[in-house]
């Protein structure tokens, strides 16, 4: 009987060094699960800090562009009321009766239209 009983603590020490192996295995591997996640959560910091910096350059790239056509829009507009300021001021030297009879006849109209 001691025999049996002596294979049977063999048995229950062998179980109980194996279930501890594996903890400490489990417990490595967690350990080695979350040093890697921690790794992925700061290559993907990393890449959308980076991302957000290239977004941020290329709103201010096209705000800047946006004002400078604007600008230059305004600049054109700007020259063609002046040129057609002159023209005008031109023709009306050119011609001054006929510049009055057609502000009469422009006035004339505007008065029957919005009565």
């Amino acid at each position: 009987m001691s025999s049996t009983h002596t294979n049977s603590d063999d048995f229950t020490s062998t179980s109980d060094e194996n279930v501890r192996n594996a903890e400490q295995d489990l417990q490595a591997q967690v350990s080695k699960l979350r040093e890697d996640v921690a790794g992925v959560v700061e290559s993907l910091k990393s890449i959308a800090g980076g991302r957000a910096d290239n977004a941020k350059s290329q709103a201010y790239a096209l705000r800047d562009d946006v004002r400078d056509r604007g600008e230059r829009y305004v600049r054109q507009a700007q020259e063609t009321a002046s040129e057609f300021e002159e023209q005008v001021s031109e023709r009306v030297r050119a011609e001054p009766i006929k510049a009055v009879l057609i502000a009469a006849a422009v006035g004339y109209v505007y008065a029957r239209l919005f009565r």
